[in-house]
């Protein structure tokens, strides 16, 4: 039922969701997507037009309902923020994401995780002062040493199982 960027988009919500209080508007946005990707349900066009400023428990109402009509399973906090480290990860490989703007944001991510091992790289990527005056790296090199750190979070985390076949 989803193609490749849709369960993508379905991840980084997902992460979003679990990186912050609420997330009525990544929710909201979500189901836009959603809708202009051609996925219809009831439920998910009512999220998709909830206006601003949004009840944050009406979002999170809709929002469940949508997931379990559209049979995706809810991770865990952890799983959702691992989703979303891969997902940012995939767009810095893919150059959608600027190397700089995708180490800060897979760095809060590693904290809000509370830095496990698979992430621990980000802490020291993150710095650019500690890039350059320590490890003596020009900004083009701290780059392609983010891309490289992309390339083995990519590998080394897994998607969680949302999606019912």
């Amino acid at each position: 039922m989803f193609n490749k960027s849709q369960k993508r988009e379905t991840y980084r919500v997902l992460g979003l969701a679990a990186m912050c209080s609420g997330g009525s508007e990544y929710k909201v946005s979500w189901a836009i997507y959603l809708l202009e990707q051609g996925i219809e349900t009831e439920h998910l066009a009512i999220l998709a037009s909830l206006l601003k400023p949004v009840n944050e428990f009406e979002a999170e109402a809709y929002f469940n309902t949508v997931l379990n009509e559209l049979g995706i399973v809810r991770p865990n906090e952890e799983a959702a923020l691992e989703g979303y480290a891969k997902v940012l990860a995939q767009a810095v490989v893919d150059g959608a994401l600027a190397p700089e703007d995708g180490v800060s944001q897979i760095y809060a991510v590693n904290v809000q995780l509370d830095y496990p091992g698979t992430l621990s790289e980000y802490t020291s990527l993150e710095d650019k002062w500690y890039c350059e005056r320590i490890h003596g790296w020009s900004a083009q090199h701290r780059r392609s040493e983010i891309i490289n750190a992309c390339k083995e979070t990519i590998d080394v985390l897994n998607y969680p199982e949302l999606f019912k076949d």
